[in-house]
């Protein structure tokens, strides 16, 4: 299902417009993402079977500044209220990097909402903080295990970029949330944990701390993918993602730490 088959809505919440990408029908999942890296194709394999709701977070994408939030979990409150109006009921969580943080967040304050998260790439847990990149070229080779093949992006969505680079930093994005860290054991929800086995940006070693603290947490490691799992490897993260989607707890890792290859 190609992106423009989904279906762009608005709905207010915190005082923000926020913007979303709706198709498909069935169960409902719903998606923290970002833009802008491009549309990721496993949105258009949920929505073959699922109701896919695509969420931009406030200050992130295309979306305006955001000034307002002073917290991780003030924008994870938001997207509560946002998620709440557009899919009442439960529903699969999904998030990509910082938007991962703003997900988790959300399953820690929405206990009864979130029946199932996925957190791809999550940026919560930093053994140690990373320094920022001050190119274009430096941050492709933070985020991909072949930057080579990261397509040349439009200069609004390298804005877009800077954007959400600045949004993380100033929330405390970039360095270990050691709050959070000691609430994963709160998460109730299944979850899965996808990391790039090349991931320059979080450190290998959280994706152990995931799998120890969070009771109900599967960790999938994606072989020659670094931190844009949906780049370097979109087969294998669609794959793993769709299959846990549908599984959960049955789901073919089991709470083991497994690496997806080829």
């Amino acid at each position: 299902m190609p992106e423009s088959d989904f279906k762009e809505g608005h709905v207010e919440a915190d005082s923000f417009r926020v913007r979303y990408l709706e198709a498909g029908q069935g169960e409902p999942v719903v998606v923290l993402d970002s833009t802008a890296w491009g549309w990721s194709p496993l949105n258009d394999a949920l929505a073959k079977t699922y109701r896919v709701v695509v969420f931009e977070v406030p200050g992130m994408g295309s979306s305006s500044p955001n000034t307002t939030s002073g917290s991780v979990n003030d924008l994870a409150s938001t997207m509560v209220q946002a998620a709440a109006a557009v899919v009442p009921g439960k529903f699969t969580l999904i998030g990509t990097s910082f938007a991962a943080n703003v997900a988790l967040r959300q399953a820690l304050l929405a206990p009864d909402s979130v029946e199932a998260l996925v957190l791809i790439s999550p940026t919560a847990i930093r053994p140690a903080a990373s320094s920022p990149t001050s190119t274009l070229d430096e941050m492709k080779a933070r985020l991909s295990a072949h930057p080579e093949n990261i397509p040349s992006l439009p200069f609004g969505l390298i804005d877009n970029l800077t954007q959400e680079q600045a949004l993380a930093a100033r929330l405390g994005g970039t360095v270990n949330d050691s709050e959070v860290e000691g609430r994963l054991a709160d998460v109730q929800c299944a979850t899965l944990s996808l990391f790039g086995l090349a991931d320059k940006t979080v450190e290998p070693e959280a994706a152990a701390i995931y799998r120890e603290k969070i009771p109900n947490n599967n960790v999938s490691i994606v072989y020659d993918a670094g931190h844009l799992i949906a780049l370097d490897r979109p087969e294998a993260l669609i794959d793993a993602v769709t299959d846990y989607v549908e599984r959960r707890e049955t789901f073919i890792v089991g709470r083991q730490r497994q690496i997806i290859n080829p």
